[in-house]
């Protein structure tokens, strides 16, 4: 098994028992009783969202009378990784369980394909604007908010290190509106200058002139997955996800990605070219100056 994400683990784990329960028959309460949990904690384990010790693979086995012994034993791997601490664990005391799926995710995708409306995405950011976009949020001190700055800064090792493939479309007003005075907002946009110059990355803006479109009415991003590099399962490949943030509960869509990508591909035909994106943003560097 590669040392992928834990995140993704747990998920590929959940599905393939939520699969196997269904194949088998079996009613949830009958497995949470001799589990000893509730049911919603089974479903809460078929979704990837609760770990799975390796012990208790066996009586899942036993309860779905599966009895390949390579499944088992596929089984056992994906629950020993899911169960390790990804990188970002350091910052549990920070960051929300939510936001730590998310970032598991993240840490795994290939590519990422992402419409923002009013702000610059984390992923684009400079420190200092960063911290402007904490000044005005919710944050119990500032030694949190450094915190989940520092956080923000090393989930960019995957774009500077063109690990990730990063396609952003950016509202205008996303680079109109001064956040942190003119000189953090003038590093800010030179900043997104550097990145778009990067081979793995794209950055279109959505003039205010392109009109209103569906997408428009809320930032998303869609997560692509490479093949999972584990040699038993070459052409295990993690489906795409679609998340959306909000304000009382994060969403992931993996049944219904299509309309998303549809919306996609109305806003980058929308969107200026990534060279009239480049001239945009200098002349905003312009009129900060």
């Amino acid at each position: 098994m590669s040392n992928g994400s834990p995140t993704v683990r747990r998920r590929r784990l959940g599905a393939q028992l939520r699969d196997l329960r269904k194949t088998s028959g079996s009613n949830v309460e009958e497995i949470a009783e001799a589990f000893g949990v509730t049911p919603s904690t089974i479903y809460r384990m078929e979704l990837g969202r609760v770990g799975v010790k390796a012990r208790d693979v066996g009586l899942f086995a036993k309860l779905y009378n599966v009895q390949d012994e390579d499944l088992i034993k596929e089984l056992t791997s994906l629950a020993r990784d899911g169960n390790k601490r990804g990188w970002w664990a350091k910052y549990s005391d920070t960051i929300s369980p939510p936001y730590a799926t998310y970032i598991g995710l993240e840490e795994e995708t290939t590519r990422l394909h992402i419409y923002d409306g009013l702000i610059i995405n984390g992923l684009l950011q400079t420190k200092d604007y960063a911290r402007a976009t904490f000044d005005f949020a919710s944050v119990r001190n500032r030694e949190q908010a450094e915190r989940r700055i520092e956080l923000r800064m090393e989930r960019q090792n995957r774009v500077k290190g063109k690990q990730l493939q990063l396609w952003n479309i950016l509202d205008e007003a996303a680079i109109r509106r001064v956040i942190g005075g003119p000189t953090v907002m003038r590093q800010q946009l030179e900043h997104l200058l550097n990145l778009a110059a990067l081979q793995n990355t794209t950055i279109q803006i959505l003039p205010f002139g392109a009109g209103v479109y569906p997408g428009m009415l809320g930032s998303f991003t869609i997560m692509e997955f490479g093949p999972s590099g584990d040699p038993d399962e070459p052409e295990y490949k993690h489906p795409d996800v679609v998340y959306i943030e909000g304000h009382t509960a994060d969403v992931y869509e993996e049944e219904n990605v299509t309309p998303f990508r549809r919306v996609l591909e109305d806003l980058q035909k929308a969107a200026l070219s990534a060279e009239e994106t480049m001239t945009m943003i200098r002349g905003a560097i312009d009129n900060l100056s």
